[in-house]
């Protein structure tokens, strides 16, 4: 259901440009259902735990995510667990908690932060979803991207594939496909 509103917000334009809050709403619905249309392998899929999504970036992105999924309750029967992982200034980033998770969500980071993420979950079960420009071609699983005053979802099936992770075609079909280096 959460999946066709997003269709409709991606197939219609807005009369007016969205305000930021608004834009981070929808990123924060996309990411739950992200969370209902992937797979991950038997050893992460058990029912007994909430699915983890970290946050990496703001406080107020963290606060946005976790009210999204608190409103739109359980996913495939679990509940929804949001973290903010803040990076240190300098140093390593929080590897083992980033891999904990099910989704790693970075919003508004660095370049060169969002490499060191990216290589610190390569190859684990963890679908990485970002919102900066050309996030899956650089190696992200799923970008979601600004296309003229919409939303939209890019697609790296390498990138998923390296993570053992299904994404179902309901997503996939509404995604660019990009093809870009792993980590």
């Amino acid at each position: 259901m959460l999946l066709g509103a997003i269709a409709c917000l991606l197939l219609s334009p807005p009369a007016r440009p969205q305000p930021v809050p608004r834009a981070l709403q929808v990123e924060a619905a996309f990411l739950v259902n992200f969370l209902r249309y992937t797979d991950w392998p038997p050893e992460r899929a058990g029912v007994d735990v909430p699915w983890r999504i970290a946050v990496v970036g703001s406080a107020d992105a963290a606060a946005t995510v976790r009210a999204v999924a608190a409103a739109a309750g359980q996913v495939r029967g679990r509940r929804i667990q949001v973290e903010l992982v803040a990076l240190p200034r300098s140093g390593a980033v929080q590897a083992g908690r980033l891999r904990a998770s099910h989704l790693v969500f970075l919003h508004d980071v660095e370049a060169d932060r969002r490499n060191d993420i990216l290589r610190s979950v390569a190859g684990a079960p963890v679908l990485t979803v970002g919102d900066d420009r050309d996030f899956a071609a650089r190696g992200g699983m799923l970008g979601i991207v600004r296309i003229d005053a919409r939303l939209g979802i890019e697609a790296n099936p390498k990138a998923i594939d390296n993570g053992g992770l299904q994404v179902s075609a309901k997503v996939l079909k509404l995604a660019r496909i990009r093809h870009g280096d792993l980590p």
